[in-house]
């Protein structure tokens, strides 16, 4: 009997102390705002800041970016691109963020294609973005890839 009540408390507490898996990070939130603001205002220092310097980002067309080197390219394309971003509702599980967007870019509003849907996802820790991952939904990876072979 005394272990059980042992094993209940522990329970307990971890249970109550511990971050529900479910809740969303405002912090989290704030930096993938600040991160679509900063992209909107084209301000591609910004968008740099945002991200940790051993950070990974796993691009819509499957490249993979290691480090701020890398994805200050990455960046500065989606500046010079005009890249703007509708995000969806955000679910997040701990601190890796999963949503639904639209991102609009001029490339592709030259090809009517944009917006194209995608899905996003990111872990934030410390106030910086460590992964951040877009894929485009079948739908819009087919769009786009039909308009680029009319070109």
């Amino acid at each position: 009997m005394r272990f059980r009540a042992h094993l209940i408390l522990i329970l307990a507490l971890a249970l109550g102390l511990a971050p529900p898996l479910w809740a969303q990070s405002p912090a989290a939130e704030d930096v993938l705002k600040a991160r679509e603001a900063a992209l909107d205002a084209g301000d591609a220092d910004a968008v740099l800041r945002l991200f940790a310097d051993d950070a990974i980002v796993v691009t819509s067309s499957g490249r993979l970016l290691i480090g701020k080197e890398q994805i200050s390219a990455w960046v500065k394309d989606q500046v010079n691109r005009r890249q703007r971003e509708e995000p969806g509702v955000r679910q997040a599980q701990g601190n890796k963020l999963s949503w639904a967007g639209k991102v609009h870019r001029e490339d592709w509003q030259k090809l009517s294609v944009s917006p194209l849907e995608v899905r996003q996802d990111a872990i934030v820790a410390a106030g910086k973005i460590k992964f951040f991952n877009t894929t485009f939904v079948p739908e819009s990876a087919d769009r786009l890839g039909a308009a680029r072979k009319k070109q």
